[in-house]
């Protein structure tokens, strides 16, 4: 007898300062001697990985509009799972990510799902994850129906010893612009400008929020707004309207 699943249950996560630092991609040796030589004794919190993301918008692309517009409190859906391959989605989390200022929170649905996306096209992908997610989530699926973007870049992971402030190390990074194609899109990248992200974090209180601030002084470059989505949607042809080959 086949038994259905029970919908993942939603996940929600504690608020957190997120602050980020963008330089280029020729700066990679000395971000990573700041990080080792950086006075509060960063150590890997885990190993470096691939993450991929599958970006979920409205057909007007209002998520995208609403961080290029600076809207204060902000959202968006992603599709996230880790590992080398881009094509087998594999044990993923569905992603609602919330930004206000400098603080971040996000409600996290893991799934028990593989999905095979040379075999699938975005509607099957659609169905899959409705049928996998609860109620909470059902609506965002809704709203934010339009897959417009599959990206994957390296992060490195680093914590502070006293375990407060978390640093990321976001490199190598390519995306896939879906926007005009029903089917997922793996084959022809967008060219993005290389950047190098690094990525402070830190929970929402005043000590952390102190050695956040000393954590940064150490940096030579200053922290500035950078999202991989944004600058993956624009740096798509089909963005101007230009059909994909």
């Amino acid at each position: 007898m086949n038994h259905k699943r029970s919908p993942s249950p939603a996940q929600p996560q504690p608020r957190r300062y997120e602050i980020k630092i963008p330089c280029q991609p020729h700066y990679r040796p000395q971000v990573q001697a700041w990080v080792r030589l950086h006075p509060a004794h960063w150590r890997i919190a885990y190993p470096p990985r691939q993450i991929n993301n599958v970006y979920f918008d409205t057909v007007d692309c209002r998520s995208l509009n609403e961080n290029l517009g600076g809207v204060g409190m902000r959202g968006k859906l992603r599709l996230r799972w880790y590992g080398p391959c881009l094509h087998t989605i594999t044990n993923p989390q569905l992603e609602l990510k919330y930004k206000s200022g400098a603080v971040g929170w996000k409600v996290l649905w893991p799934l028990d799902l593989t999905l095979e996306l040379d075999n699938l096209t975005w509607p099957d992908v659609h169905r899959r994850l409705r049928e996998a997610v609860d109620a909470q989530a059902t609506p965002w699926l809704g709203q934010l129906a339009c897959p417009t973007l599959v990206n994957h870049y390296q992060r490195a992971y680093y914590v502070t010893a006293n375990g407060k402030i978390r640093l990321t190390v976001d490199t190598d990074l390519q995306a896939y612009t879906q926007r005009l194609s029903n089917r997922p899109n793996l084959r022809h990248p967008a060219y993005v400008t290389e950047r190098i992200v690094i990525e402070l974090k830190a929970p929402v209180d005043r000590s952390s929020f102190q050695e956040l601030v000393a954590a940064l002084n150490h940096f030579p470059f200053r922290p500035d707004r950078h999202s991989k989505y944004v600058q993956g949607v624009l740096s798509g042809p089909d963005f101007d309207g230009v059909e994909l080959a």
